[in-house]
């Protein structure tokens, strides 16, 4: 019967073991390293692609949510400046009913008059100073849609109509008397549309906040759901480890000893 030495079936066989053991190893030990078990898409080729397609839900939820934001920031502006319209045009309807009183004389409107085109004044320089990242809010002049969603046409539109003076009141006149029955007219026809567009703003900042309040809860969900595909359970992975590094030492020493067993054939036949 021959006897073959040429060939070392045993290391050879050992030696593949202990490469795979070593290979799993290592892969174990980066996962531990960075906490991310597709660290390598070769781990889960499938969970990696679905991990990435949360992951990038996950990151548009976050800049819609920064959207929101901005967009809360607008109306908010929006709204501070249009109830200092309201109480502005609160003043000047108080002081026309002032000049209104029978025992005033012209002298005296003539004082209440200047004082409504102070106010006057002001409602116009808070329309023009009323913007917002460069768009002015209050003056008719923009069209203002706001994304609320993660995807393309989540969208609200804000439309505010021009509140300047010129537009809500036209000019007022205490003066006379029929001037100052206009003025009143023209007042309370001007508070009805602030009201309004104070309604209008109010019901967009609510349904901004409501979005937001989903769509927070929604990227949690996801988040969690993609922390359950990627991220490493430390636990399992601890234990991997240790088994993979017994058997890599063992398939080690296993190695060697087939190949002491050759040199012992080797040194027999010399």
């Amino acid at each position: 019967m021959g006897f073959k030495i040429n060939t070392n079936v045993s290391s050879l066989y050992t030696n593949l073991s202990t490469q795979n053991s070593q290979k799993a190893l290592d892969r174990t030990l980066a996962m531990l390293a960075s906490g991310d078990a597709l660290a390598n898409a070769a781990n889960d080729a499938a969970g990696l692609a679905i991990s990435d397609g949360l992951s990038a839900q996950v990151s548009g939820y976050g800049q819609a949510m920064m959207n929101i934001n901005d967009g809360i920031g607008l109306v908010q502006t929006a709204d501070g400046a249009v109830q200092g319209l309201n109480d502005n045009l609160n003043r000047i309807r108080t002081l026309t009913l002032q000049a209104s009183n029978g025992t005033l004389n012209d002298s005296d409107r003539a004082i209440i008059q200047k004082e409504i085109d102070g106010v006057l004044k002001s409602m116009d320089s808070i329309v023009q100073g009323t913007s917002f990242n460069g768009k002015n809010l209050l003056d008719g002049s923009e069209s203002l849609t706001l994304q609320i969603g993660a995807n393309s046409g989540e969208t609200q539109r804000l439309n505010i109509p021009d509140m300047s003076t010129a537009n809500l009141v036209g000019s007022i006149d205490v003066t006379t008397v029929t001037g100052r029955s206009n003025a009143l007219d023209s007042i309370d026809s001007a508070m009805e549309q602030i009201n309004s567009t104070q309604a209008t703003i109010g019901a967009s900042q609510n349904q901004l906040e409501s979005t937001f309040r989903n769509i927070s809860q929604s990227q949690i969900n996801i988040a969690s759901a993609e922390s359950q595909i990627r991220d490493v359970d430390f636990a399992k992975e601890s234990m991997n480890f240790s088994q993979q590094n017994i058997m890599t030492q063992a398939g080690s020493f296993a190695q060697a000893q087939a190949n002491t067993s050759l040199a012992s054939v080797m040194r027999l036949l010399k």
